[in-house]
C-alpha cells in the first residue's frame, strides 16, 4: 500500500471512527431507557446493571396505557403540537411571503425585531406571558399554550421561510399571475409546493418543540385537564422515589411521535427539493 493510500484509509477510519463514536455516545442513553422499561422493578437497581433484561416484561408499557392520567396528558400533548405547527405553518408562509414579495415601510426594521426576540433567554419572558395570559383568561387552556409556543417559534418559521422564498424564481409567480391565479391560488398552487423544504423544516422544528417543551407547560398550566405529557413525566418521582420502569416507559412512548414526524419530515425534505426544483 502506498503511502497516499494509507493516509487516505487514515483519515477514512478517523472520520468514521469519530461519527461511529458520537453516534454510540448520542443513542446509549435511549438504549438504556429502552432496557430498563423492559426490566422488572427489582432488577432496575440491581448491581452491576445489565444491558439485556432477563426476564424480559412489557409491565411498566402496559402500566402507561392503563394510567388514564397519562393518556390525558399524551391526547392534550397532541393536540397543542398539533395545533400549534399549522399555525406555525400558515402565518409563517404569509408572514414570509409578505416580507419576501413587498416593499413597505419599516419593513427591515420589523424583520430584524422579529428575530430579535431569540436573543432572549425563555426564562425572562415567563413573566409577561404569564401576566397576559392571565389578563386574557387563557391560563391552563390549549389556546394560551399555543400562543406561548407560538412566539417562540414564529420568528426561526417566518426567516427560514422568508429565506426559501427569495430564492424561488419569480418569473413563475408572474407566469401564474398572467395566467388569472389570484394571491391565494398563487400561494396554493405555485409558491407552496416549491417550498416543501422549507415547510417540512418548519413543521418538524414546531411539532418538536411543542411536544418536548417542559418550562412553559408546567408553568402555564395546572391540573390534569389540560397538563402535558412533559410534565406528567415528572410525576413519576413522589416520596417513594422515582419509578423508573414505568418513567422510561413513558419516555419511551413519548418520543415515538417526535420520531415519526423528523422521519416522515426527512422524507419531504428530499421529496420537496426534487419536485421544487426548476429546469432551465
Amino acid at each position: 500500500m502506498t503511502g497516499k493510500a494509507t493516509r487516505t484509509a487514515g483519515r477514512y477510519l478517523l472520520v468514521h471512527g469519530s461519527g461511529l463514536v458520537l453516534v454510540l455516545f448520542s443513542i446509549l442513553p435511549l438504549l438504556w431507557g429502552v432496557s430498563t422499561a423492559l426490566k422488572e422493578e427489582s432488577d432496575v437497581y440491581a448491581f452491576p446493571p445489565s444491558w439485556i433484561p432477563s426476564p424480559l416484561t412489557f409491565e411498566n408499557f402496559i402500566g402507561v396505557f392503563r394510567n388514564p392520567d397519562l393518556i390525558r396528558s399524551f391526547l392534550n400533548t397532541l393536540i397543542v403540537a398539533s395545533a400549534t405547527t399549522i399555525v406555525a405553518l400558515v402565518v409563517g408562509v404569509l408572514g414570509a411571503y409578505g416580507f419576501s414579495r413587498y416593499r413597505f415601510p419599516g419593513r427591515n426594521t420589523l424583520l430584524w425585531s422579529v428575530l430579535f426576540t431569540q436573543l432572549f433567554p425563555r426564562v425572562v419572558v415567563i413573566v409577561p406571558f404569564f401576566v397576559t395570559l392571565r389578563n386574557l383568561d387563557l391560563m391552563n387552556t390549549y389556546q394560551g399554550l399555543v400562543l406561548v409556543y407560538l412566539m417562540v417559534i414564529f420568528p426561526i418559521a417566518i426567516w427560514m421561510i422568508k429565506g426559501f422564498f427569495d430564492n424561488l424564481p419569480r418569473e413563475i409567480e408572474e407566469a401564474a399571475i398572467v395566467d388569472g391565479c389570484s394571491l391565494p391560488q398563487l400561494l396554493w398552487l405555485v409558491v407552496i409546493p416549491m417550498s416543501k423544504p422549507a415547510l417540512a423544516a418548519v413543521a418538524m422544528y414546531s411539532f418538536i418543540l411543542a411536544w418536548n417543551e417542559f418550562l412553559f407547560a408546567l408553568v402555564f398550566t395546572n391540573g390534569l385537564d389540560r397538563r402535558p405529557l412533559s410534565v406528567a413525566l415528572a410525576f413519576f418521582i413522589d416520596e417513594n422515589g422515582i419509578h423508573w420502569g414505568q418513567l422510561m416507559a413513558a419516555s419511551v412512548v413519548m418520543s415515538i411521535p417526535a420520531v415519526l414526524v423528523f422521519t416522515f419530515s426527512q422524507k419531504l425534505l428530499v421529496r420537496g427539493l426534487s419536485e421544487g426544483a426548476v429546469k432551465g
